[in-house]
């Protein structure tokens, strides 16, 4: 073997070690269920607290209600796919990503996803979990380029049935899916 295989694999043997650590020692995915609490937590003011948005868009401007939008998934069926979707993507980039890496794709992408699609006239929703896709096709690429090119056109289209073809709504998803992408590529991820 040439110096980079062997220096390859030493580091994949480096990353299994720390994985079983970890998981020996029980910690999981700790970052991924505070995610996921906080979608539920967004959730809980959505449908129980509506005023508390409408004090946070006054006081806290745009900005603030951008900023918050991030973890409002909109309704229970948002929650369980974005719940979902943050467990089975998340949990996967945790093992890659350091714990601020993973909350700076998180929130990154999700406000500029959503200052995406206030400045097209579209409210402002939770995009976050696609800029998670982002990151997580970027990891991807770097093991199997093809996979993830496949994974990246399935998640299209998906986003164009759920956007209900609404252009602001898609060009939101989209540039989520980029800015995850783009913070990953930025952060070196995988």
């Amino acid at each position: 073997m040439d110096r980079e295989a062997q220096k390859f694999w030493r580091d994949r043997r480096r990353e299994m070690l720390r994985r079983d650590r970890s998981t020996r020692r029980g910690q999981g995915t700790p970052v991924t269920f505070v995610i996921i609490g906080l979608l539920v937590v967004g959730w809980g003011i959505q449908n129980f607290f509506p005023g508390w948005i409408f004090d946070v868009s006054v006081y806290g401007g745009r900005i603030g209600f951008i900023v918050l939008s991030t973890i409002l998934p909109g309704s229970l069926l948002g929650l369980l796919l974005d719940g979902l979707f943050v467990w089975l993507i998340g949990s996967e980039l945790e093992q890659v990503l350091k714990p601020w890496q993973y909350v700076a794709v998180f929130f990154g992408s999700g406000i500029i996803g959503a200052t995406v699609m206030t400045v097209m006239g579209a409210g402002a929703a939770a995009l976050s979990v696609f800029g998670l896709a982002g990151a997580y096709v970027y990891v991807m690429a770097r093991y199997n380029y093809q996979g993830a090119v496949r994974w990246a056109l399935l998640l299209l289209l998906i986003n164009v049935v759920l956007s209900g073809f609404h252009p602001s709504v898609l060009v939101g998803m989209v540039s989520t899916f980029g800015v995850g992408l783009g913070i990953a590529w930025s952060m070196g991820a995988g």
